[in-house]
């Protein structure tokens, strides 16, 4: 459960999340795409309300079809890879763009093709999530989310679930994306990361943001007495 929870994310920006299991990081991201509802305060991507419309001062929920409209907007990468089994590689990442945004199929190819080149996986388009590591599904599963050109990426812990060996290539394709301006909120345990790429780091307990700055600030030299214990444990 959130409280109180009072962040920006500029344009632009590599935005991380640092905390213990259950602190409320990922229930965080999944109110910025509306999986999880919020029962008070505003949540805004682009200056526009998610999930909501606003007539006075009341909150009014959409319908699930204009949630899905907004969601095309939000690219999210998930602890577990997501990826439909029967479909190649390239054909998840062409599937979202023709059947929500109505993509020509040849157009959608071509993207899907040039994605999963820039994820290093051009030689892997025709093989299946079962002939894929879990890098490399994990790979497929940000180029997918990349197709719908989104303003905003969302990572939740996406190096979590894989084995050390394969840790690596994943977030270089993040720190290419980085670099290449995308805008994107990351929840992680990977503190090698936040400190070199992020650009801001919240630490999370208990549903509150308990301590908040500069990626390197905050991991050097923490403040508060429950980000010390924590780092003290994962550093």
């Amino acid at each position: 459960m959130l409280k109180g929870v009072d962040l920006e994310v500029n344009k632009g920006e590599v935005f991380c999340l640092i905390g213990p299991s259950g602190s409320g990081k990922s229930t965080f991201l999944r109110c910025i795409n509306h999986l999880e509802g919020i029962d008070s305060g505003r949540l805004l991507v682009d200056g526009e309300l998610v999930g909501h419309r606003q007539k006075g001062d009341r909150l009014h929920e959409l319908k699930d079809s204009e949630v899905a409209l907004q969601r095309r907007h939000i690219g999210m990468v998930f602890q577990r890879f997501n990826l439909f089994p029967h479909m190649t590689a390239l054909t998840n990442v062409m599937e979202a763009p023709i059947r929500v945004k109505g993509v020509p199929r040849a157009v959608a190819r071509e993207r899907a093709e040039r994605l999963l080149e820039r994820v290093g996986l051009a030689d892997r388009a025709g093989n299946y999530p079962s002939q894929l590591s879990g890098g490399q599904q994990q790979r497929v599963a940000v180029a997918r989310a990349l197709a719908m050109e989104p303003k905003l990426m969302l990572f939740d812990e996406p190096t979590s679930a894989l084995d050390p060996e394969l840790v690596g290539d994943v977030l270089d394709v993040m720190r290419d994306l980085a670099e290449s301006g995308m805008t994107m909120i990351v929840v992680t345990h990977e503190m090698g990361f936040a400190r070199e790429v992020g650009d801001s780091l919240v630490f999370m307990d208990g549903g509150v943001v308990v301590e908040s700055g500069h990626p390197q600030e905050v991991l050097t030299d923490p403040r508060h007495d429950r980000t010390k214990a924590f780092l003290s444990k994962v550093l």
